[in-house]
């Protein structure tokens, strides 16, 4: 059996490529939810709409301070795992819940498969960092977007049970996008069939945790929409929703440039970064899609673990606040030809993970 621990949104998304082909070839597969995203919007119409069993156990474990959710996450796990008796754990990412299910597999001598592997950022202010490094020191199985993870962890001295496999993301994008274009109604109902947009999303520390901050990325994305001429579709993250309601800017940019709105489904998420002229955004994942759609994104951070979106021409960063260098650099990705590489691979990746796993399910 392949266990595969889960916890947000990003993992449910990236995961769910290899559980539908663990399904199609008969092997036997248990979702097992953290509870780390635990909204409708964050969760349940993801399963939903990705076409997803339910998970076999969820742990609940909700908005806690990082220890406490990583040591609750363990906690259920043990149980969990001493009863499914899997042949694999496997978890994307970098997430507190990778991190526990990493450890928790470790301890129980049960191999770990760490999905999109390698992926560094060198910056430790990051939580993510942290994770996804532990998580690689005891995995099993690296499964690697690129050869960029490949090198970066044989820098590290991890070279056995390295694969270079692409990226799930590919095979999820290329696939709903089209589903999405079919069926998801978003563009029109918020009046943007006929209009020019940019897409942002935003939740790390580093953009929404400190008020200043918040208050200068918002001024600036603002004023650059102004110049610019479009809006800004703002799905809206439950801690940055917080964040911009306790520093009193929800209610001044609520009737602005941006269009504030609720987290979305996948499909919806899908038809707005395909409809954007821009997508701007502090999401690794969000970056991948992007690139992957050819649609040019601006990542609103001082460095990115996706540097392949920088390198094929898709992608820029941009950690700054003065909104007349982020509408230069705007106006210059706009400009740019939609007709750069994908680096993520062919949309085949989770095949090549089922039959790296196969024999050990």
């Amino acid at each position: 059996m392949l266990a595969v621990v889960l916890g947000t949104r990003p993992e449910i998304i990236k995961c769910s490529p290899v559980i539908h082909e663990a399904r199609r070839r008969g092997l036997a597969c248990a979702i097992v939810h953290t509870g780390q995203h635990y909204t409708p919007e964050l969760d349940e119409i993801f399963f939903q709409e990705l076409d997803l069993p339910q998970p076999a156990y969820n742990l609940r474990v909700g908005s806690q301070p990082p220890l406490k959710q990583i040591v609750a996450i363990l906690n259920g796990l043990h149980d969990v795992l001493s009863d499914l008796k899997p042949g694999i754990v496997m978890a994307q990412g970098d997430t507190n819940s990778v991190l526990a299910g990493a450890l928790a597999a470790h301890k129980m001598n049960i191999p770990f498969a760490h999905l999109e592997a390698g992926l560094r950022s060198d910056d430790w202010d990051m939580p993510e960092e942290g994770n996804r490094v532990l998580a690689g020191v005891v995995a099993d199985y690296h499964f690697c977007p690129t050869t960029v993870q490949r090198d970066r962890l044989a820098r590290e001295d991890i070279t056995q049970g390295v694969h270079v496999v692409g990226n799930t993301i590919v095979d999820a994008s290329r696939y709903f996008s089209e589903v999405a274009k079919a069926n998801s109604q978003i563009c029109e109902r918020l009046g943007l069939s006929q209009q020019r947009f940019a897409l942002l999303t935003m939740h790390r520390p580093s953009n929404v945790d400190e008020p200043a901050r918040l208050s200068q990325v918002m001024a600036c994305l603002d004023q650059m929409a102004r110049s610019l001429g479009f809006k800004i579709v703002f799905p809206v993250h439950p801690r940055t929703e917080k964040a911009l309601r306790d520093s009193g800017l929800w209610n001044k940019y609520e009737s602005s440039s941006f269009v504030l709105i609720k987290p979305l489904g996948y499909l919806d998420l899908l038809r707005l970064q395909s409809g954007a002229q821009l997508i701007l955004t502090d999401s690794g994942g969000v970056q991948e899609e992007a690139n992957i759609l050819r649609v040019p994104c601006i990542t609103l951070r001082a460095n990115t673990e996706r540097p392949e979106t920088v390198t094929a021409g898709g992608n820029v960063l941009y950690a700054g606040t003065d909104s007349s260098e982020l509408s230069a650099l705007a106006s210059n990705m706009m400009q740019r030809e939609r007709n750069w590489i994908c680096p993520f691979g062919d949309g085949q990746t989770a095949k090549r993970v089922i039959n790296i796993l196969n024999l050990n399910i």
